[in-house]
């Protein structure tokens, strides 16, 4: 036997026979061909309800097992309470669960923003820490889509089929109303515009630029998803609030417009910035028209029954119409120059509208091609 064999043999001895049988975790993931699920829950002041929230939705997710593997990320927009705490203790005796505590409250945007860059899901579904909407929904946005190969799921309230419960009925009315108001602008024709609770293909949600600070994020998405022409689905949802009664008595809604509504508002501006100008245009169009056809039909009346020459009695005619009706001249000089005006800043804001789309466009598939 020679010195190669017995190296051989030394070899054989230290060789570990269970690498095989029990492989890394890194190879077991890589083997599996279930999709990851990032389960994202942003959360400030949530501390009556976030280890019930989080509980059921990890619950959930392991009763999706067969299917899915997942991962639940908890962004803290820097809670003055215990939040972050209960999180942080929530994430240590659970497998799969990461926290991110930001240093002071960022708002909404910052928070999405976080957890996006977290997430390494196939899939991130974003959920309410209040789960105002139940878990179940994350199986209905999963399926759809899967099934409709979407890039944007959105749980909605407000289409056919959803519903909603508990809620105040100023809030509600000024939620329904300001998304009305952005499903009417928008090309997508999505009736919860401002819903946050959705499912996005993580590659597309990732490579997204977002810049919105608060709630308004949540439409920024779609119009951008709309300009990149990426498929969005909507699902019917139930938004229930009848157990949030301590709550929402900690948390008191105003019915006065928001900063965060008058943004939303203004981000129908975005989706189709003509409407603004082109229809109020038309109207002011409109009502100048009809001041000039009742002053014409006032002059050739008037000039009727003057004597002297045609250019005389015109004239006559229209001294007289000024004398008695000064007030429809002024209304139809001031709406038609105010008309031609809007009409034209309404070419204008769709033609810049436009060109941001294709520069938006042309600059997102040149950063995914150089990735």
């Amino acid at each position: 036997m020679s010195i190669d064999d017995l190296k051989n043999l030394d070899d054989l001895k230290n060789l570990d026979v269970t690498a095989g049988l029990h492989p890394s975790p890194m190879s077991a993931s890589a083997l599996d061909d279930r999709p990851l699920v990032s389960v994202l829950v942003p959360a400030y002041n949530e501390e009556l309800k976030i280890v019930d929230s989080l509980t059921q939705i990890h619950e959930h997710m392991v009763g999706l097992a067969a299917r899915y593997r997942f991962e639940l990320l908890v962004v803290d927009d820097g809670s003055t309470d215990n939040t972050s705490a209960l999180a942080k203790e929530f994430a240590s005796t659970h497998a799969g669960v990461k926290l991110k505590t930001l240093p002071v409250n960022m708002r909404l945007g910052e928070a999405l923003r976080c957890g996006f860059a977290m997430s390494i899901g196939d899939i991130v579904v974003v959920l309410d820490a209040d789960l105002s909407y139940s878990v179940d929904h994350i199986d209905t946005m999963l399926r759809v889509m899967r099934e409709e190969h979407a890039k944007v799921v959105v749980a909605s309230p407000y289409m056919k089929g959803g519903e909603t419960t508990a809620i105040p009925w100023h809030r509600q009315v000024m939620s329904r109303e300001v998304n009305r108001l952005l499903s009417a602008t928008s090309q997508s024709k999505v009736k919860t515009v401002t819903g946050m609770v959705r499912a996005y293909d993580g590659m597309f949600i990732r490579s997204l630029p977002l810049k919105s600070m608060g709630p308004e994020i949540n439409t920024e998405i779609l119009y951008k998803a709309q300009v990149l022409r990426a498929r969005v689905a909507e699902v019917p949802a139930h938004l229930d609030w009848s157990d949030q009664t301590e709550r929402m008595a900690k948390r008191k809604v105003s019915i006065r417009f928001s900063t965060t509504s008058k943004l939303l508002m203004f981000n129908s501006f975005l989706f189709r910035p003509i409407q603004f100008f082109i229809i109020p245009g038309l109207l002011l169009f409109a009502v100048a028209a009809w001041s000039t056809i009742s002053l014409l039909l006032g002059v050739i009346h008037d000039a009727r029954y003057a004597v002297g020459s045609l250019h005389d009695r015109f004239m006559h005619a229209v001294g007289d119409a000024w004398q008695y009706r000064p007030h429809t001249f002024l209304i139809a000089g001031f709406s038609f120059l105010l008309a031609v005006q809007l009409i034209s800043l309404g070419v204008l804001a769709a033609q810049a509208k436009r060109y941001f789309e294709e520069l938006f466009y042309a600059a997102n598939r040149s950063r995914r091609r150089t990735d």
